[in-house]
Parts: C-alpha cells; structure tokens; sequence
C-alpha cells in the first residue's frame, strides 16, 4: 500500500460556478470560468440530468416535460457546443462525455418515456458529433454509471423499485472509483464507457440473494448513510492508494481475459497431476 503525498493534497482544490444547462449564456459563462479557472480543460462530462418520478405520460405535467426535455437533451447539446468550441482551440484538444441512460438504444421506457426519450436523442448527437469531428482533435464519447442511488433515481420511486434497487444499484462513489480512472486514460474518439456491463448484472442476479436489504429495508426505508457522511469518509479513504485501486485502473474486460487465462492454466496443471498419479497410464 503506498501513501498519497499528503503536500499534494493541500494544494488540491475544487472550483465552481452556478450554471443553469439549459440558458446559452449561462453555459458559455461556465466554459469561460472553467478555461480561466483551469487555464485548460482535458475532460468535460455533461452529467446534469432530470426524470421527474415513474409515472405513465399522461401524468407528466407541461412543466415537467419541458424541465426533462430542457435538461437531458438540449443542456447537453448546448454544453457540448461550448466543450468544443474550448476544447478545438487547445493545441491538445481534449475529450468529451455524454451519458448514457435507459433508451439510448431504442428501447422502450415505460414510465419513463420522457426520459427515455431524451436518451435517445443524445445517441443520435454522438454519432453526428463521431462524424463532425472526424478531422479534430476532439474525442466525442459516452458514459453509462448504470442505476446509482441519486435523487435522480430515486423519485417517484416505489416500494417494489427499492427492493430491486437492492440488487442492482450502486452508490455514486462506487461508481465513480470505476468510470473515472478509465475516463481519464481515454484515447481517440467514439468510446463507451460503461459501468453495468453484462458480467456486472450477471454478478447481480447470481448474488441477488445476499443483497436484498442492502440499500432499503422491507419497507423501503434508506440503510446507508447521508452523502456529506459517505463523502467525508471516501475522500478520507482516498489518501491510500490500496490493491483495490490498482484492479480499478485496469478495464473489465482485462480482468475477463485474466481469469479466463487462469482457468486455462489451472485446468492443464489438474490434467498434467491428475495424468502423473496413475503410472504406466
């Protein structure tokens, strides 16, 4: 285990800016701040989203579907503008990330049609966006952090969405310790960067047993502690770098291929003793 330099850290600092996505000035006045403040930007993620509960359409009122449509797609195009517009007059360039939710493939959300919607519509952005920069020196890409108990997720949600979340959702940091260390290394352009991968979800299902109650109890009241709790702790964490870290800065499907080579290895060592222990054979 080795100790993160506690001197770098005093010198580590978080700026910001209010920003409302939807309101063109507003988002310029936050690609000005963040290139001043910076004085460069490598990665920028649109992460601002809004879904507004599970509920069938014709519930939705006129202010909700503007606020969601408003937010998910045209905050994220309007930002993404911005990005490239800094990002194109960077020697380096630098990279961009839109996130990816329930829809984005074109499949149906029920419940969540709006935002399903809205999802959709930013794939299609990114693969315009693939060709558009094509000869720049921008890298256009997606992230999906899959269910995280947000308020975003949480919403509208019922007791039967909490029992489910139990078994699938995850918490922002645990997240984060997967998606950020990859988005940092990106290279070129068009990635996806996903955290619930099919290996994932299979994880999920096999162990659902020993993850009910794990998030909310039978009555869907939280068990895990306040953010500002959960945040204080992890940033504590953070100054020891540990063996889990080093796993997390290698992608999923290497550690596929390295068990897959393991299993390989273990079965000709069983064969060569298993052939060895019957001699004359």
């Amino acid at each position: 285990m080795m100790a993160v330099d506690r001197k770098t850290l005093e010198h580590a600092k978080v700026v910001g800016i209010a920003c409302d996505v939807c309101d063109p000035d507003d988002v310029r006045n936050l690609a000005k701040f963040s290139a001043s403040e910076l004085g460069s930007i490598d990665i920028w993620i649109n992460n601002a989203g809004m879904n507004k509960g599970f509920r069938p359409l014709l519930q939705f009122s006129d202010e909700d579907v503007q606020q969601i449509v408003s937010t998910n797609l045209i905050g994220s195009i309007l930002c993404t503008r911005e990005a490239m517009r800094v990002l194109g007059g960077q020697d380096k360039g630098g990279h961009i990330f839109n996130m990816d939710g329930a829809g984005s493939g074109g499949s149906s959300t029920p419940l969540t049609a709006v935002y399903g919607s809205t999802k959709c519509g930013l794939r299609q952005l990114q693969a315009s966006l693939l060709k558009e920069s094509r000869r720049t020196n921008i890298g256009v890409h997606t992230a999906s952090p899959g269910m995280v108990l947000t308020d975003l997720l949480l919403s509208g949600s019922t007791l039967e969405n909490k029992q489910m979340f139990n078994i699938i959702c995850e918490l922002p940091e645990t997240v984060a310790r997967t998606l950020v260390p990859r988005m940092r290394v990106v290279k070129g352009s068009g990635k996806a960067i996903n955290y619930l991968t099919p290996p994932r979800i299979l994880l999920a299902l096999v162990t659902a047993w020993l993850r009910r109650g794990r998030w909310f109890d039978d009555k869907g009241r939280a068990l895990y502690a306040a953010e500002a709790d959960r945040i204080r702790n992890w940033a504590a964490d953070r100054t020891q770098f540990s063996f889990t870290d080093a796993m997390e800065m290698y992608t999923e499907n290497t550690w596929i291929s390295v068990f897959s080579l393991s299993v390989v290895c273990a079965f000709i060592i069983l064969s060569s003793t298993t052939g060895s222990s019957f001699p004359g054979t």
